[in-house]
């Protein structure tokens, strides 16, 4: 898939191949900094309650909570 995109991205004039290029590299920078918030607000919000953590289970991925009432 990479060589087809990189013979595709040639194929194209210089300025849109550059274009093209910045595109997927914003793309692939905007998917992992997605990621990355994602991890970090997860784990804020398990060490906020990281004291009424009952059981971990990775697969399936589940995190039981007790329950203060």
């Amino acid at each position: 898939m990479l060589e087809s995109l990189s013979v595709f991205i040639n194929s194209l004039p210089t300025w849109l191949s550059h274009t093209v290029e910045v595109l997927i590299v914003a793309i692939l920078f905007l998917t992992a900094m997605t990621f990355l918030i994602g991890l970090w607000c997860g784990l804020r919000i398990i060490g906020q309650r990281s004291k009424s953590i009952k059981e971990i289970s990775f697969f399936p991925p589940k995190i039981t909570f007790e329950h203060e009432e």
